[in-house]
């Protein structure tokens, strides 16, 4: 007799049920392995923004007020980094050397000082600080030859930094320096009539240990994104170009400036924009940084954080942040 013989109904079923169990285990396993990617790819690009941002910051910031060797803080004639004559005759938010630092605390739904239209119009977020650096940048053009006078073309040597009449210009050796607006450049001489200046006079014969330099003013605030849907980001910028996107997710910026009050070249206290005692004393800047990832729900419960002195204990969401600071010295101003 031919006699056939299989599963009972009892092993199916339990052959179902472990294979179920190793079927929930292995998706487990593969959620989880996402999520620990989806986190672990988060904080690697918060970490990248944030350092990116301290990184461009701080390149900036420490060259604050630059005019080649008069740029010490203590140096004779100047001690204000500032340029000693501006002939420039309109003077606007992105070429005015004598202040080589502005900084606007933010309260509540204001800044203080009250913002410059240049920087109001760009929108920037109620709840972070904002600051503004000036100084001279670009390789320098050398003087060929002593100039004649103070009204005199300014003879030069080549133009390795492209230099156009577009441009403002600091002209300085290690006595004076002199901002002003080129009328015309040629590949031999810079030429600075009263068009575009209040003299012609650059208020003394530049010679040959002398350089001439573009002027740059780069602002940093806190602006919504264009490049992500939601969130905040850092915005930097120049001259009077439009400003451009540098990193997202930071949520907020806040400074804190180091004022040298009895002139020892060390910090006697830091205070916010609007507590500084004169911008002239400040030899640093500390950054405090807010950055958070790009998705949300990567936590189970909302993550508490302290920034600025100040802790959250209830987010209402479930983002996961991290305060990162930094603090910059300025180059020309405590050493």
């Amino acid at each position: 007799m031919n006699m056939q013989r299989g599963f009972s109904l009892v092993e199916l079923m339990v052959a179902l049920v472990l294979g179920l169990l190793v079927s929930v285990a292995v998706f487990s396993l593969f959620v989880s392995t996402l999520k620990s990617n989806k986190t672990h790819d988060n904080l690697s690009r918060l970490q990248e923004s944030a350092r990116y941002a301290l990184y461009q910051m701080q390149n900036d910031l420490r060259m604050t007020g630059f005019r080649s060797c008069l740029g010490r803080k203590g140096t004779t004639p100047d001690t204000a980094t500032a340029a000693d004559l501006n002939l420039i005759s309109a003077i606007q938010y992105h070429n005015d050397f004598d202040q080589p630092i502005q900084g606007y605390h933010a309260e509540g739904a204001s800044w203080v000082p009250a913002l410059d239209s240049t920087i109001s119009g760009a929108s920037p977020s109620q709840n972070s600080d904002i600051i503004t650096v000036r100084f001279a940048t670009g390789q320098g053009t050398q003087l060929s030859a002593i100039m004649a006078n103070g009204f005199a073309e300014i003879p030069i040597t080549g133009n390795p930094d492209n230099l156009t009449t577009s441009d403002d210009l600091v002209i300085a050796d290690c006595v004076q320096s002199t901002v002003f607006k080129p009328t015309s450049i040629s590949a031999s001489t810079i030429a600075h009539t009263l068009a575009g200046n209040t003299s012609q006079d650059l208020g003394r014969a530049f010679g040959t240990d002398a350089v001439v330099m573009p002027i740059k003013t780069v602002t940093y605030f806190v602006a919504p994104s264009q490049d992500i849907s939601t969130g905040l980001s850092l915005w930097r910028k120049t001259n009077a170009d439009t400003a451009e996107e540098l990193a997202d997710n930071i949520e907020q910026l806040k400074i804190l400036y180091a004022e040298d009050v009895d002139g020892d070249l060390a910090p006697d206290k830091y205070v916010t924009a609007n507590q500084v005692t004169d911008m002239k004393n400040v030899i640093a800047i500390k950054l405090m940084l807010l950055a958070r990832t790009q998705d949300n729900n990567l936590s189970a419960t909302g993550q508490q954080y302290t920034f600025n002195g100040i802790k959250v204990s209830t987010p209402t969401d479930k983002y996961i942040r991290r305060v990162y600071n930094m603090t910059v010295t300025i180059r020309n101003r405590a050493t």
